[in-house]
C-alpha cells in the first residue's frame, strides 16, 4: 500500500523514534525506505530488523547535500500503491496508516492531504524532553488555488499515488521550499482532497537552538526571492490566484507583472 520515504543526516537518536512510530502502526502495509546521505554513524539496526523484508537502507555518497536528491534516490526505487514523506524526527501516531489506508481505499485520490499536531521539545538532552504548548493544526482550508499562493501543507500531511508522480522530482538547486515546488509539480491537472485527521506529529525545538538543524530556520533572508522563483516556475492558474499572489507580494514591496506569475 505505501512506500515511506526518510532522507536522514546524522540524526540517529530522532531516526529511531521515528521508526518506533513506524513499528507500532496498527497497519503495517508499508515499506520504509531511509536514504542517509551521511556515514558518520551506523544504521539503527535493533529498529531495522523489527521491519525485515519492508526496509531499504540506502547510503547516498554523492549529489547535492540535503534532503532533496535523498528523496528523489527514495523515489527512484519506491514501489507502493502511495507514497508518503516523513522527516527523521517525526512522527505517526499509532493508527495514522490503519485511518489513511481506509480514506485512500475508498476512491483511490490522486493527491490527499490532511491536518498535522506540532510537538515542541527540548533536544539539548538525550531523548528529547516533550514541552507542554502541543497543538493539533487544521489546514482544512487549504484550497488548490491557495497552494499556489502559499504553501501550508507539511511534507509529511500529503498521500501521493504514485502513478501522479511520474516525471515528478525534487529540485535539488532550490535553497528552500523544495518541497513546495514538488507539490505544485504534482498537482497540475490533479484534484487535491483534504482528509480530516492528525495522526502526523511534527516535532519542533527552538528555531534558533544549534540541534534544530532545520534549514528553513535561517533562511528567512531568501523567503521573496524563492517565491518569486516558484511563481515564475508555476504561473497562477487563474487571475484571482494571480491578484492574490500580486497583494501578498506588494506587502513585502515588491511589484510584480501578472503576465508572468
Amino acid at each position: 500500500m505505501f512506500t515511506i520515504i526518510i532522507p536522514t543526516h546524522e540524526r540517529p537518536i530522532l531516526l529511531m523514534r521515528t521508526l518506533e512510530s513506524l513499528i507500532a502502526q496498527t497497519c503495517q502495509d508499508f515499506k520504509v525506505v531511509i536514504v542517509s546521505d551521511s556515514a558518520g554513524y551506523l544504521p539503527p539496526y535493533q529498529h531495522l530488523n523489527q521491519l525485515a523484508g519492508r526496509f531499504d537502507y540506502v547510503l547516498r555518497c554523492s549529489g547535492t547535500p540535503g534532503p532533496a536528491a535523498s528523496r528523489n534516490l527514495g523515489l527512484a526505487i519506491a514501489d507502493g500503491e502511495y507514497i508518503l514523506f516523513l522527516d527523521d524526527d517525526d512522527t505517526y501516531r499509532p493508527d495514522h496508516l490503519a485511518k489513511l489506508k481506509a480514506r485512500l481505499s475508498q476512491d483511490q485520490p490522486e493527491l490527499l492531504f490532511h491536518d498535522f499536531q506540532v510537538q515542541n521539545e527540548d533536544r539539548t538532552v538525550n531523548p528529547p524532553k516533550l514541552l507542554p504548548g502541543g497543538q493539533k493544526i487544521s489546514i482544512a482550508d487549504v484550497t488548490f488555488d491557495s497552494v499556489y499562493v502559499r504553501n501550508r501543507i507539511p511534507n509529511s500531511c500529503v498521500a501521493y499515488r504514485r502513478d501522479v508522480l511520474q516525471g515528478v522530482r525534487n529540485e535539488t538547486d532550490l535553497i528552500i521550499y523544495e518541497d513546495w515546488d514538488f507539490l505544485l509539480a504534482a498537482m497540475h491537472g490533479r484534484q487535491l482532497v483534504h482528509f480530516d485527521t492528525d495522526g502526523v506529529v511534527i516535532h519542533k525545538s527552538a528555531a534558533t537552538a544549534p540541534e534544530n538543524m532545520r534549514r528553513g530556520n535561517s533562511r528567512d533572508d531568501k523567503i521573496v526571492e524563492v517565491m518569486l522563483q516558484l511563481y515564475r516556475k508555476h504561473p497562477g492558474p487563474n487571475m484571482e490566484t494571480r491578484l492574490t499572489r500580486q497583494a501578498l507580494m506588494a506587502s513585502a514591496g515588491v511589484a510584480l507583472d501578472l503576465s508572468h506569475f
